[in-house]
Order: C-alpha cells, then sequence, then structure tokens
C-alpha cells in the first residue's frame, strides 16, 4: 500500500518534467489568419490570431488562410489545401510537405535553405534572397512549379527515388508530367491559388417607361348641311290707289323713280276707281267722255307698263 502511494507523485513528477522540454522541442512558425482553416497539431491562441508550432498542419476551408511566418513573410495555403510544417531545430529552415493542391511562398530568406516536399519530387528552395513561389500538385500528380517576379534563386527539383535533377529560373513555370522530370514542359498558366471568378456586377435596370397612349384623333365636327334656302319671301303691301275721273292727270314719275324697293319683294298696288262726287255739275258732252276715257286708258296702260319694265 505504501509503494502505491509513493508511486503517483513520482509519475507526476516525470510527466510535469517532460512537458516543458517538449514545448522547448517544439518551435512557433507563425500565427495563422483564416475564417475557416482547421489546424492539428500544438497551437497557441493569441489575440491577434493563432500561433501555429512545429509539427503541426493546416487545412484550409473553403477560402485560403494565410500564416505569417515568424521570420518573416507568409504562406498562402489555398482553398482545400493541407500542408504540414516542421522547423529545424534553430528554427532557420522549414519543412514543408504537401500531398496535393496549391500553395504561395513569399518571405526572405538567409543563407539556408527551405525544403519542399510532394508524393514524386523535392524542391529546394535555396538563399540568400526572396523566396517567391508557387506549386500545384494534382491528384494525378502532375506538379506545376513557377518561380513568380520576386524570386531571385533558381528552384532545384529531383525526384524522391532518383540522383536527377531540373532547374526551374527566375519568371520561369515548368509542369512535371505525373511527377517525373522527364517529362518536364514549360507550362503557359498560373500555378498558384486559383483566381477566385470576377464578380458579376449588378446592374440595375430601370424599366423604360410606357409608351404615351396613342393620339385619340379628335372626332371630327359633324358636317351640317348647310340650310336649304327659305323660300322666296313675298311683302304684300296693301295701298290703296285713288284716281277721280275729274282730277287732272297726275305725273308718277317722280314718286316712282325714288321709290326703293328690296330683297326682290313683289309690291302690289291694287287701284280703287272712285266715282265722281254728286255734286251737280255739267255733263260732258260726249265727245269729252269719250275723250276722258281715252285718256284714263291710256293713263293705266303707262303704269301698267311702267311697273312691268321695273318687276322683269
Amino acid at each position: 500500500m505504501r509503494s502505491r502511494r509513493y508511486l503517483v507523485p513520482i509519475v507526476t513528477t516525470l510527466v510535469s518534467l517532460a512537458t516543458p522540454a517538449i514545448a522547448a522541442a517544439q518551435q512557433a512558425i507563425g500565427e495563422l489568419y483564416a475564417t475557416d482553416a482547421s489546424v492539428k497539431g500544438s497551437v497557441i491562441l493569441a489575440n491577434s490570431g493563432t500561433s501555429v508550432l512545429s509539427g503541426s498542419s493546416i487545412q484550409a476551408g473553403a477560402q485560403a488562410a494565410t500564416l505569417k511566418l515568424e521570420r518573416g513573410g507568409n504562406l498562402l495555403v489555398c482553398e482545400g489545401t493541407k500542408l504540414s510544417i516542421n522547423a529545424s531545430q534553430s528554427g532557420r529552415e522549414l519543412l514543408f510537405s504537401l500531398n496535393s493542391g496549391d500553395l504561395e511562398l513569399n518571405y526572405p530568406l538567409g543563407a539556408e535553405a527551405d525544403t519542399l516536399l510532394t508524393p514524386d519530387l523535392r524542391l529546394l528552395l535555396p538563399g540568400p534572397g526572396t523566396v517567391h513561389v508557387a506549386v500545384r500538385i494534382t491528384a494525378q500528380g502532375d506538379t506545376c512549379v513557377q518561380s513568380l517576379p520576386s524570386n531571385v534563386a533558381a528552384i532545384v527539383v529531383s525526384e524522391t527515388m532518383g540522383d536527377a535533377t531540373y532547374q526551374v529560373k527566375p519568371d520561369e513555370a515548368v509542369l512535371f508530367k505525373s511527377g517525373h522530370l522527364g517529362e518536364a514542359s514549360p507550362h503557359k498558366g498560373s500555378c498558384g491559388c486559383p483566381t477566385p471568378p470576377p464578380t458579376p456586377t449588378q446592374v440595375a435596370k430601370a424599366a423604360p417607361p410606357p409608351p404615351p397612349p396613342a393620339a385619340q384623333p379628335k372626332p371630327a365636327p359633324p358636317v351640317t348641311a348647310p340650310p336649304p334656302p327659305s323660300p322666296e319671301e313675298h311683302m304684300a303691301v296693301e295701298a290703296p290707289f285713288v284716281f277721280r275721273g275729274d282730277d287732272p292727270t297726275p305725273d308718277l314719275t317722280q314718286n316712282v323713280a325714288v321709290l326703293k324697293l328690296e330683297n326682290n319683294k313683289v309690291v302690289q298696288l291694287e287701284p280703287t276707281v272712285l266715282p265722281p262726287p254728286n255734286g251737280k255739275k255739267k255733263s260732258a258732252p260726249a265727245n269729252d267722255t269719250q275723250t276722258a276715257k281715252k285718256e284714263s286708258h291710256g293713263f293705266f296702260s303707262k303704269v301698267g307698263a311702267f311697273f312691268a319694265a321695273i318687276f322683269h
């Protein structure tokens, strides 16, 4: 019973002594900035991000994850890519392992050299200078290595199971078919993170205004036939025309000359002959009676002819 009591403190002491040793062996690689990435291994939560230690792996989600290195520069782990990272005991050299996916490296490097391992190839990233490299590995093993503009040194590529090497010069992109150096060919495309498709620009389209209603033709005013000409109006004037046989023959020329006729209106004059007064007068001789009849007959003939000439 006593031996059991002493064993527990001894084991606890051994574990507590080993924990600082393990923590001291792990080097802080950098801080991870991502919204949906996952990390397997030792991490330290920080205010600005997650501090990733040596021996950890980063799995990017639907968005690329950025690892800001402690020694300067950064790594871009593209969408869906899993990357494992280990550091040397001094922490000056890094070892990356990538099975498939896309990766971009952009950081300064001293006299040391970093290494990137794939299932078929080994990439040596020498210094001093800036390392600016993009790598893509497909599920079939096709490996694309691109030296980006800021890269200053050649990338030495070798097969994991052979001694042959290939140098990717600055500003050069090479595709190694199925991970074999013998099937290397220039590559014209990009080897880094796929460029996201451009966001379609949404343009608000205003509906065109409805066309104005067609102007309705104004109804033509009804054509009214001119009123039929009114029948010619006739004006009848009753004026007694008195004649006495014993009166001297009147001269009507002046009166008729100033007579005004308007609108072709017919003036009807009905003469009325009055008998002579009952005074005692001497009967005119027969010759005088005939002469009077002739004169009266001649007078009415002249008046009728005058009016006939005017109204016709």
